[in-house]
């Protein structure tokens, strides 16, 4: 793939530093003799297909050309996404279907690695959902370590088997309906590499694997990157094995002009141009009197611009039409036609005899297999194969999950599965950045950063330590061991933690801070019987103490509240939402349960409180509705003063209100939130949709004697609602929002929001 950027700061720097060092490359002879060898009594017939990106719908037109004047070919030759296109040709795949394609794939999820929320097990959503800043470092005793891509090409071998089907592994691209050749760039000395054997989609991914973009590939002993660097138009790799007629298609990027010479990332793009040209130049020089050039004229299409596919195909028809006489010399009806009965495509369905794993991640065999969870000697579709793979990916430890149908010598189809650990691990870091402000009274603030060590057994357990800091505080520790392949679970929590309540009355004047310390630690043993659920049955302390503003300690007579409770606890988590922030589909449900003795003020009770959250989306198109149930509730019937705390106030959460503006024992709310997205970039190297939306939300809390400052009635239902403007950000999501309620519980119920990291 040529690379042209537009609107991708330092991707045209990356690539022109490799060009600039390349005074001279050179391509590697392959290892066979070639298959215009068997080509007798006409001249061998080679399409070359240049990079070029987006630019790369041209091909199709040439390849409908080429069918409709009846020319065959006898070998293909591709960089990058001449790779792409060329590699489905010689499979087999027609020009419409071809088409067909370039337009309707998903493109933009080729350049998205991560696996999406739905798709992982309920304690890495937690573990996402608290960490949003996710860069994913990898730390250890020799510092901090960053991959090799921003990509790791997992969505990308994804995107070319949607594209190509299941295709079992060749000793030679001359078993393919029309022999074929991938170049890509040896990294290490950015000489020319082609690929003619083994697994056709790991030869065309490596052609156009972007250099520190995606991840370089490792094959046949070369780690390869973007076949563009070396060479754009491989013209001599067809003249090297014996091509005697070229039809080549040349789509770089144009230079620039004058006017367009106007910032240094243009002049640095302009000098890529000169480089990849000067390479081209030099590719064309070896094109004879009898070869065809075709060279659409594509300024206006960019690398990237997949969505312009179809002005590339239009461009590339203008300018096959300009040489259909030349290239009426090279046509062959009675070959052409013989071609086309040997015209082959990828079986829908297969069936597997074994599968092989090659794992080098320290997880266990049998874990990868479950997850993988692949009938044998039954029929299984390209779908079913790729789930299983991106369950295993989704465990979210693994850098490369890869699979390649293999033919044993008794013809029967096996797989194999290459599991590769991050590279980078088995430690990460990372982090999470809260802001809160009303632009009144409430200022939250809270930076946190959580260390991951991953690893620790063959079935998955971690230990994942968190300090935050800021307005609220914590020091967490959490050990996470699984239990074989059972599902089962045991795992122990210490965390010390400082939450504060900022106070304010009916008038809007600030009452102080309810400060609460606790320390909690707690032992578990839980269930995962599928990745969306998971329920836990578990011992808990917490050993903690509230102080009191001077308002609260007025009225219940004490300012210090240290309190010791123990007891069980039961949770339930079902959770298949894509995101947290601004879901669009599916559902979370939250279920929990507690029982405590409790010692505080000399004074020995016992409590329970018990808890349900429900949330569930639905999108249609570009319009997101989203519906939200919250109830939580303390009962101790001998309690003096209820320790259970639950609140209310907030943006969506009973807008209107300061965050955590009305508290007690008892909670019920409710809210129906409509958000439109609006369009986005088709190809971002990550989803951050902007959203436009509004809220209608009803909230009861029943008062406490913490809550002495406000007088609402224990029945009294609160009607409110927003207006906001939201973006899933890379550092989380950031709202800015305008709320009102009802002025039942305040004189001041209206006031504006900004967040950034806060989940509602």
């Amino acid at each position: 793939m040529q690379v042209r950027p537009r609107g991708w700061p330092g991707l045209s720097c990356c690539v022109a530093a490799l060009l600039w060092t390349a005074q001279a490359w050179a391509e590697q002879n392959p290892a066979d003799s070639g298959p215009c060898s068997r080509v007798q009594g006409r001249p061998c017939v080679a399409l070359v297909l240049g990079g070029g990106g987006a630019r790369g719908g041209a091909h199709v037109a040439v390849l409908r050309q080429l069918e409709a004047q009846q020319i065959p070919v006898d070998l293909i030759v591709g960089t990058s996404i001449g790779a792409f296109v060329g590699g489905l040709y010689a499979q087999g795949k027609t020009p419409a279907e071809i088409e067909r394609l370039l337009l309707q794939l998903p493109w933009n999820e080729g350049f998205r690695d991560r696996v999406d929320r739905d798709e992982v097990p309920v304690r890495r959503k937690e573990q996402r959902d608290q960490f949003p800043i996710n860069l994913d470092l990898g730390v250890g005793p020799e510092g901090l370590r960053v991959p090799k891509g921003i990509l790791h090409g997992q969505a990308m071998a994804a995107l070319l088997q949607q594209a190509y089907g299941l295709v079992p592994e060749l000793g030679s691209f001359d078993q393919l309906a029309v022999p074929f050749r991938a170049v890509a760039t040896d990294l290490t000395n950015r000489e020319a590499v082609v690929l003619s054997q083994g697994n056709l989609l790991h030869a065309v991914q490596a052609s156009m694997s972007i250099p520190g973009v995606v991840r370089p590939m490792q094959l046949q002993n070369h780690l390869l990157v973007d076949g563009g660097v070396a060479n754009n138009l491989p013209v001599s790799v067809a003249k090297a094995l014996g091509a005697e007629r070229i039809i080549a298609v040349s789509i770089d990027a144009p230079l620039l002009s004058g006017k367009e010479l106007n910032s240094a990332m243009a002049i640095t793009e302009q000098l890529t141009n000169f480089l990849v040209a000067e390479v081209v130049s030099s590719q064309l020089a070896l094109l004879g009197p009898d070869d065809v050039l075709i060279r659409p004229e594509l300024r206006s299409v960019g690398t990237l611009d997949f969505d312009k596919m179809p002005q590339a195909i239009a461009a590339g028809q203008t300018a096959v039409i300009a040489v259909r006489n030349q290239l009426g010399r090279l046509s062959q009806p009675a070959r052409h036609a013989q071609w086309q009965q040997q015209r082959r495509q990828a079986p829908a369905t297969i069936e597997l005899a074994a599968v092989t794993l090659e794992n080098r991640t320290g997880l266990a065999d049998a874990l990868l297999l479950q997850r993988l969870d692949v009938p044998l000697a039954q029929p299984v579709s390209l779908q079913t194969l790729q789930q299983g793979v991106r369950r295993i990916y989704g465990l979210d430890t693994l850098e490369r999950v890869s699979s390649t149908l293999q033919l044993d010598a008794s013809g029967q189809q096996r797989l194999l599965l290459r599991a590769e650990p991050k590279s980078w691990g088995p430690a990460y870091l990372d982090f999470r950045f809260q802001l809160e402000d009303d632009f009144e009274n409430t200022h939250n603030y809270q930076l946190a950063a959580s260390h991951l060590s991953t690893g620790l057994s063959p079935y998955g357990a971690s230990l994942q330590n968190v300090l935050a800091l800021g307005t609220d505080k914590q020091l967490a520790s959490t050990l996470y061991w699984p239990l074989g392949l059972s599902g089962f679970f045991t795992e122990l929590h210490a965390e010390q933690s400082r939450t504060v309540f900022a106070l304010e009355d009916e008038a809007g004047r600030s009452g102080g801070e309810l400060n609460q310390r606790e320390l909690a630690l707690s032992a578990a043993l839980g269930w995962e019987p599928i990745d969306p659920l998971q329920l836990s049955v578990g011992v808990q302390r917490r050993d903690g103490r509230f102080r009191l503003p001077a308002v609260l300690a007025g009225a219940l007579l004490f300012d210090s509240l240290p309190y010791l409770r123990r007891g069980s606890l039961w949770q339930l988590s079902y959770d298949t939402l894509d995101s947290r922030s601004f879901p669009s589909r599916g559902m979370r449900l939250e279920a929990n349960w507690q029982h405590l003795n409790d010692d505080y003020l000399d004074n020995r009770s016992q409590s329970q409180t018990y808890g349900v959250q429900a949330q569930a989306a639905r999108q249609w198109q570009s319009h997101i509705l989203r519906g939200r149930l919250r109830f939580e509730r303390a009962d101790g019937a001998d309690n003096l003063v209820e320790l259970d705390q639950f609140s209310l106030g907030g943006l969506l959460n009973l807008s209107g209100y300061p965050k955590n503006f009305l508290f007690g024992s008892e909670i019920q709310f409710a809210s129906l939130v409509y958000q439109y997205q609006l369009p986005e970039s088709r190809l971002s190297l990550f989803k951050a949709p902007f959203y436009l939306g509004t809220s209608l939300e009803r909230g009861l809390v029943r008062q406490s004697r913490f809550s002495a400052m406000r007088d609402v009635q224990a029945d009294d239902w609160i009607w409110a609602g927003s207006i906001f403007a939201g973006w899933d950000s890379p550092l989380g999501p950031l709202y800015l929002g305008y709320g009102q309620a009802e002025s039942d519980a305040s004189e001041q119920p209206y006031r504006f929001y900004l967040s950034l990291g806060q989940t509602f």
